[in-house]
């Protein structure tokens, strides 16, 4: 269905625009399509919904100011948001038509002012305009930017070395970079608590967590959330099937909305390559060694760690050819999933109930290393 396809199409991108996404901004912008979609995001999540001729924006509201989303994997370093947001204020003042070098100038004046409570932007060192590439790349994501002729990876790379004087060249599309920042969302993330969503906060606050994040747990409710969980579930099953098509499996420790197609989610686990193998070989050793309430400590994780490595030698690529890298990138991966959250202490981890469905996983056949097959 076409309204479901521009419904999730907008959940994995926020940021719509008529060039680069332009059959889900054809379908988000639709006269049959656009006025429910608006209902969709405003009564049932308390979101808002932007569209205009040539983009479309979703804003993901906070609640009071948090904002129930996905867990990143990889997110960009908090220096790369400042100097993305140093960029924006840049690119409001720069030419329709400019550069990375105008906008890294016109960045490293704004942060050398007194009245800018950042540390100051220094271009001349190369971890600084790495960074500032990221910040491009993320303003790019957001369609405040848009890459001119192609904006090549490696005069990029040329300019960060300071070989390229001029580095990409980019158009500045005002109207995006005007709605990169929400008035409402600006407020709650400034602690301006307002009563907007005072009477369907439990509302927003469950939903958001059944089509948002890999599982919505009961425990993870309020007693209020709970409640309007109950005595709503009939309605808040339909939303979910009318909006997704998915299927909405309900548990006794909550409920998890699955993706009828493995393109469908933003995190689909596990995938062909070494990083998920191994991954999943871990969390099943550690559903194995967990304790009555689901905990695991670190010698636990360590010890599953090593175990891949001795009972599954060809999985190992350089990616996760150290113990720590193999350690680290699991975490981060369950972690995203939802599937292990830090303990009580330091030290242990918690499994949650939806670990259990990848448990004691089978290996069939063990032919070729995954670097082979892919």
């Amino acid at each position: 269905m076409d309204r479901r396809r521009a419904f999730t199409g907008l959940l994995a991108n926020p940021v719509v625009d008529r060039v680069r996404h332009r059959e889900l901004f054809g379908l988000v912008r639709s006269p049959r399509h656009r006025p429910e979609l608006v209902n969709w995001f405003s009564s049932r999540l308390g979101y808002r919904l932007v569209v205009t001729d040539t983009a479309a924006r979703l804003f993901r509201l906070p609640l009071g100011d948090s904002v129930i989303a996905p867990r990143r994997v990889n997110p960009p370093a908090r220096r790369a948001l400042i100097l993305a947001l140093l960029a924006a204020a840049a690119a409001e003042e720069a030419e329709d038509i400019t550069s990375t070098q105008d906008l890294s100038d016109r960045a490293r004046v704004l942060s050398a002012r007194e009245d800018c409570p950042v540390t100051a932007y220094e271009p001349d060192r190369f971890p600084e305009r790495k960074l500032f590439i990221t910040a491009l790349d993320l303003l790019v994501s957001a369609g405040a930017l848009a890459a001119v002729g192609g904006d090549a990876v490696d005069r990029r790379d040329s300019w960060a070395r300071q070989a390229d004087k001029v580095g990409g060249t980019f158009e500045v599309r005002r109207e995006m970079l005007l709605r990169m920042a929400d008035p409402a969302a600006l407020g709650a993330a400034l602690r301006q608590r307002g009563a907007v969503f005072t009477d369907a906060a439990e509302r927003f606050a469950v939903m958001r967590r059944i089509i948002e994040l890999p599982v919505c747990l009961y425990s993870d409710l309020t007693e209020a959330e709970r409640t309007y969980l109950i005595r709503q579930r009939g309605r808040v099953v339909g939303w979910c099937t009318e909006m997704t098509g998915w299927t909405l499996e309900q548990r006794a420790e909550g409920l998890a909305l699955i993706a009828g197609a493995e393109s469908a989610t933003d995190l689909p686990f596990p995938r062909l390559r070494a990083v998920d193998f191994v991954t999943l070989v871990i969390l099943g050793e550690l559903y194995r060694d967990r304790d009555d309430d689901d905990v695991v400590t670190e010698t636990d994780l360590l010890a599953a760690v090593d175990e891949v490595a001795v009972r599954h030698p060809k999985s190992i690529t350089a990616e996760v050819a150290t113990p720590a890298a193999r350690r680290d990138r699991a975490v981060e991966l369950l972690r995203a999933l939802d599937l292990l959250r830090p303990g009580s202490r330091p030290g242990l981890w918690r499994l949650t109930p939806a670990a259990a469905r990848y448990r004691s996983p089978r290996i069939l056949a063990e032919t070729a290393s995954i670097e082979e097959i892919r």
